[in-house]
């Protein structure tokens, strides 16, 4: 029988359901007031991914918008990470690398496995069905580019050359540290050791999933803004109250908090596993601490020792490379699948430049310094 690929706005997965349904009430804006998208979903072969559809939104989430991962936020970085001089250069750059993108509407894609997080685990499918998932995007959405999100040779080469020999283009796009469920490197580390002592330690009370109250959910929340939009970028994900508490109460994440011993929280960790994989989405803790306390460290080790007790591998995701490498992480490059080949020269072109330069730049920078 010949594959069929379907679209839907409505999941039929259960997780998918469970994930999602609130969203598909309330609006993704629920989830985060900088994720403006519009879900749709795609069965084919036995298997079910998420879609975002978005137009322009220039003001979304790296998430959903290439204008912000390319400029934005490139921009910030930028900024945080040279002088003035180089900054205002880089910056004139951008800006007319924007105003160009911008008449180009990179903006105007799909987004193939997005569950509105950074890292998105694929699900094991015979990637000789992506022409017939191909030909049913692009039919349905004749005018966007359809980028496949969270690719890498670890969970997803086949998918990767299937979408090589469809024409579509491999764009670097950031460095994730994989840890596998029995990784000698991790047993060898004398730093993880160092973390997982310091974890246990019992100056602060670690609190499981089941522990954890709809009271602490706005504290919880708290402080992943402060580690993620305070010290990071307010271009990442802006996670709502309800959406922290949509994944905790219905046990999509599990969640593990550090606790003083007079009750005040001053970390949060949890984890997500989606097709045999564990990853850490949800990471804050109470950044002015002091650096002795070693909140990261703790809460890094969190996610490690479950991927172990479960026996699954870990996709820790990106940055801080150094202290993911000293732990026993592997280096894996992450690329999206960009597929353009329906769309006129003019709407490619930017897509083009955006490969030329991750290829030529941006993957060689981050694998010579382990970013």
């Amino acid at each position: 029988m010949a594959t069929e690929a379907t679209l839907s706005d409505t999941p039929r997965d259960d997780f998918l359901c469970r994930w999602f349904g609130p969203l598909l009430e309330t609006g993704t804006t629920a989830c985060a007031p900088n994720l403006a998208t519009t879900p749709a979903f795609l069965q084919v072969d036995g298997i079910e991914v998420p879609l975002t559809v978005n137009e322009k939104e220039w003001d979304n989430s790296w998430l959903c918008s290439p204008y912000t991962h390319y400029i934005t936020y490139a921009h910030e970085e930028i900024t945080r990470a040279t002088g003035p001089v180089t900054a205002a250069l880089g910056g004139a750059l951008l800006g007319g690398l924007g105003a160009w993108f911008r008449r180009a509407e990179i903006n105007r894609v799909i987004m193939a496995n997005n569950w509105l997080h950074s890292t998105n685990p694929w699900p094991r499918w015979d990637a000789a069905t992506l022409p017939v998932v191909l030909d049913a995007m692009t039919a349905r959405w004749p005018d966007h580019a359809l980028v496949f999100r969270s690719l890498n040779a670890k969970e997803s080469a086949p998918l990767l050359a299937a979408l090589g020999k469809a024409g579509a283009m491999l764009v670097p796009s950031r460095q994730i540290w994989w840890y596998e469920a029995d990784s000698e490197a991790v047993t060898r580390s004398h730093e993880f050791r160092k973390d997982e002592r310091l974890l246990h330690r019992g100056d602060l009370e670690i609190v499981p999933h089941e522990e954890i109250t709809e009271a602490d959910y706005p504290i919880l929340t708290k402080l992943y803004e402060q580690l993620y939009l305070g010290k990071y970028s307010r271009h990442n994900p802006q996670y709502s109250v309800a959406w922290i508490g949509h994944l905790h109460r219905e046990n999509l994440a599990r969640f593990t908090a550090l606790r003083e011993p007079g009750g005040r929280f001053v970390g949060v960790e949890a984890c997500v596993e989606m097709h045999g994989v564990l990853t850490s989405p949800i990471v804050g803790y109470e950044v002015d601490r002091p650096r002795e306390l070693g909140l990261y460290r703790r809460l890094a080790a969190v996610p490690v020792l479950e991927a172990r007790k479960r026996g699954i591998p870990l996709n820790l995701s990106a940055g801080v490379g150094q202290f993911k490498a000293l732990r026993g992480g592997e280096p894996v490059m992450e690329y999206l699948g960009v597929y353009v080949r329906h769309l006129p020269r003019s709407r490619r072109a930017p897509w083009r430049a955006v490969h030329e330069l991750s290829a030529r730049l941006l993957a060689p920078h981050v694998r010579k310094h382990g970013l």
